[in-house]
């Protein structure tokens, strides 16, 4: 409209200011940020408008009810493997995009009954790693949004044999980002969920004599994770005690690049 400066100008206000009533419309400053970020109300405060937009994926094993099956392991290593991932993208793309990590969710299908627990690690590398012994399975990302066809830039590998897979050992510059603790040994039917930067982590439910035959959801909380253009990811899983059966599993993971 002539006469209005068409400029949006924003104010820095850490502090809540003055409200205005509906239906008034003055020309006035946008509220911002002292970095000169504005503030938004988001209307759905779920992931949905990641999904909506196309920038949401997950990872699944193919078929719902077959497991998929790990090596006894019973203590941290680095050059072995439950989950591996690679952003593929290329770090002189500028418009590269970045994987944020979300959850990955294991569903336990045959225990290992001889643990005394069930401890996780994350590890980023901005070196590209190689599966040198390769006993995975490659999985297909996909957008649980039906009506878009955005493919991910990610590739995902899960260890599915009972002999492990073996890396290459992780570079100088890797990052060790993520270190969990699930309580005792799982049972057949528990959910093992990792989230990363969550805003409201519960409380973790202990081991208990019905929790032993009845199966739960025990849930980790871990710092937000992302993975630049070109580097990696690894998930460890280990047993502590574990000698005589790995474990088998069904997975599910998400994340969205931006």
């Amino acid at each position: 409209m002539p006469g209005i400066d068409v400029n949006q100008l924003w104010t820095p206000a850490r502090a809540i200011p003055s409200p205005q009533a509906d239906q008034k419309a003055p020309v006035t400053n946008v509220r911002g940020g002292r970095y000169g970020e504005q503030y938004v109300l988001p209307l759905i405060s779920t992931k949905h408008v990641l999904a909506d937009e196309g920038s949401y994926f997950i990872a699944t094993n193919v078929t719902p009810g077959t497991a998929q099956a790990y090596n006894i392991q019973a203590a941290f290593s680095d050059t072995t493997p439950l989950l591996y991932i690679q952003n593929n993208d290329s770090k002189a793309n500028p418009f590269g995009r970045r994987m944020y990590l979300d959850y990955i969710k294991l569903i336990c299908t045959v225990a290992p009954a001889s643990a005394t627990g069930a401890r996780f690690a994350i590890k980023t590398d901005p070196q590209l790693r190689t599966l040198s012994t390769n006993n995975t399975l490659a999985i297909t990302p996909t957008s649980p949004n039906s009506d878009v066809a955005t493919q991910s830039v990610c590739s995902i590998n899960a260890q599915n044999n009972a002999a492990a897979s073996v890396l290459t050992a992780s570079s100088g510059s890797a990052r060790l980002v993520a270190n969990a603790s699930l309580g005792g040994i799982p049972i057949v039917g528990d959910e093992l969920v990792l989230v990363c930067g969550p805003s409201d982590p519960g409380p973790y439910p202990g081991l208990t004599a019905a929790q032993a035959v009845c199966p739960g959801r025990k849930v980790s909380c871990l710092p937000p994770v992302i993975l630049g253009p070109n580097s990696a990811l690894t998930l460890y899983a280990w047993f502590p005690g574990n000698a005589a059966t790995g474990l088998s599993y069904e997975f599910e993971i998400g994340w969205w690049e931006r």
